[in-house]
């Protein structure tokens, strides 16, 4: 397995450096940007720390098979869309060809690799290994949503690497779904920072979008910008919003 350190720099919102408070699951991710390489994706993570946008995973797996480790694997990333997950979890992000989003066989048994030497090395066994859709519902790892038996393969390659005499079954982890967060009456600003500093956007009063994470005490939630389809993430004050 060819693994490239290419850490990001200590930044708020793709590597704020907070150590994780335990490995319990490996949360498998598409890219969503068919013909993407490893670097390109590492390199947007590394871009975050000046648009105001929280992501980032620590690996990244490459069309080639190539491992691009972003950060170090005791600190929390930002992938999961749920603040317990990305405290207690490592993220992978896979690059695909196309936008089926299946794995071309390179980075399929590069996966399959790494998963077993985390697993290994954390000793889990291969029914924590989720995926994005397990734990938000959102449509990630596209493919391995869609054809749900494709993902159990992959965790039967990994049990079987690992002589781990488990079965692996057609089920749907209970997670802390994303919840809804509802402005009250009021027009609400939007921060870029839990500290309320950096203003970056607006709720109207009585908007719906979507909360994703509680990090100091702040909502974290994903909203459409007025007028446009452009969606933009940001902390608020109100604390009676999510539903």
């Amino acid at each position: 397995m060819n693994k490239i350190e290419k850490f990001l720099t200590i930044n708020k919102y793709s590597r704020p450096g907070i150590k994780l408070n335990s490995i319990k699951n490996i949360i498998i991710h598409w890219t969503g940007n068919a013909g993407s390489s490893a670097i390109g994706n590492r390199n947007y993570f590394e871009s975050l720390k000046n648009k105001y946008i929280y992501a980032s995973s620590q690996y990244i797996i490459g069309l080639n098979g190539e491992v691009i480790q972003c950060m170090p694997e005791n600190e929390v990333a930002y992938h999961a869309g749920n603040l317990t997950m990305n405290y207690n979890s490592i993220g992978i992000e896979i690059c695909h060809p196309d936008w089926t989003g299946k794995f071309n066989s390179v980075t399929y048994n590069t996966l399959i690799e790494l998963l077993v030497d985390l697993c290994r090395r954390y000793n889990l066994t291969a029914d924590k290994i989720i995926r994005h859709y397990d734990v938000t519902g959102k449509l990630c790892p596209k493919y391995y949503v869609e054809h749900n038996n494709e993902f159990l393969e992959i965790r039967n390659k990994v049990a079987i690497a690992l002589n781990q005499n488990i079965s692996i079954k057609e089920e749907r982890e209970e997670f802390n779904m994303a919840k809804v967060y509802k402005n009250g009456s009021t027009r609400e600003n939007v921060f870029a920072d839990t500290g309320l500093t950096v203003k970056t956007g607006s709720l109207d009063k009585y908007e719906q979008c979507e909360c994703l994470d509680i990090v100091n005490g702040k909502y974290l939630v994903k909203y459409k910008v007025n007028g446009t389809n452009k969606v933009k993430t940001g902390f608020v004050a109100y604390s009676g919003g999510v539903k």
